[in-house]
């Protein structure tokens, strides 16, 4: 049996088998503090088909795996993700 989607407002810390259909609407890398030069992080914000939002973080350690799969303005499914609690009324995804 398929999993369905669901939407961000549903999404909370403790499960980790959420599964959810978004658009990148912004994506930008983080530079390392002490050197510029190297990416740490790349960054997306992300929104639902209720026009819900939350902010995801693609890890130095696996960006090289995703970093090619990931372009604004595209549309995906993600699933099997952590998230964690974030400062403010949005969440934040995090992909280790």
């Amino acid at each position: 049996m398929a999993q369905s989607i669901n939407m961000i407002n549903d999404l909370t810390p403790i499960n980790k088998n959420w599964k959810i259909k978004v658009r990148i609407i912004r994506l930008w890398e983080v530079p390392n503090y002490n050197n510029p030069n190297v990416v740490d992080s790349i960054e997306l914000g992300l929104v639902d088909e209720k026009g819900s939002g939350i902010q995801a973080s693609i890890r130095k350690t696996i960006m090289q795996r995703f970093s090619n799969m990931v372009k604004e303005g595209s549309c995906r499914i993600i699933a099997k993700f952590g998230l964690i609690s974030n400062i403010g009324n949005i969440g934040k995804l995090s992909f280790k």
